[in-house]
């Protein structure tokens, strides 16, 4: 074979294995762009995992857990600061939401930050604001938003 030949040989196949490569890694979060988010976490107090729902593309509904840190009571309502972890259907992505909030009888206000994801939502950022209204096995959070 010709010395141009084999180089352009090479190169194809160079192009191919890259193209092969790319088509088989794991899928990053494809963001299209800074959209508005919903999340709703129907929190049970009497279960260790909730549910969730929310319009993110390939995770609109789930299962919620506490993380790190918790509640503090006052005698007026109290603060949460900690981490709550949403898990998408299927286990095979998630993400990870630092919340702040003061509750009461009426329910919750408060802040949230996206701290981290994985999966399909790998590289996820996202925040915005909590309301929490109760419900008859709990309080259902809304996370209202913006996630990119």
């Amino acid at each position: 074979m010709r010395r141009p030949a084999r180089t352009a040989l090479l190169g194809c196949c160079a192009a191919a294995a890259a193209a092969v490569a790319v088509m088989t890694a794991p899928a990053a979060y494809a963001s299209p762009g800074t959209f508005s988010v919903l999340i709703t976490a129907h929190t049970d107090f009497s279960q260790p995992v909730s549910s969730f729902d929310s319009n993110l593309p390939g995770c609109s509904t789930g299962t919620v857990v506490n993380g790190s840190g918790g509640a503090h009571f006052t005698p007026w309502g109290g603060n949460f600061v900690g981490t709550k972890q949403f898990t998408c259907d299927g286990g095979a992505a998630g993400f990870d939401v630092r919340v702040q909030a003061r509750f009461g009888g009426g329910g919750s206000v408060g802040s949230w930050v996206i701290a981290g994801a994985w999966g399909d939502l790998a590289g996820m950022k996202g925040s915005g604001r909590l309301v929490g209204i109760p419900s008859d096995i709990g309080i259902d959070d809304n996370y209202a938003g913006t996630v990119r």
